[in-house]
């Protein structure tokens, strides 16, 4: 095998290499884009959580003061 050779087929493998670098980079940026999209919806999801407690804490604290 000439140094040609060599040099052609090293050249090809560095291409392949870059081109699964790239689908790499493509799939963990689509996977930080999903996770910070379910970040903020759990954030969502607690504070819609908290509100629905305190609004039955109210609704609980207002029947046992005047009677239902």
């Amino acid at each position: 095998m000439t140094e040609t050779e060599r040099l052609a087929r090293l050249e090809a493998r560095t291409d392949e290499q870059e081109r699964r670098l790239e689908r790499i980079e493509t799939k963990v940026d689509q996977l930080l884009e999903i996770a910070a999209v379910g970040k903020g919806a759990g954030w969502l999801l607690v504070k819609v959580g908290a509100l629905i407690a305190a609004i039955a804490a109210a609704v609980s604290w207002l029947l046992e003061r005047y009677g239902a």
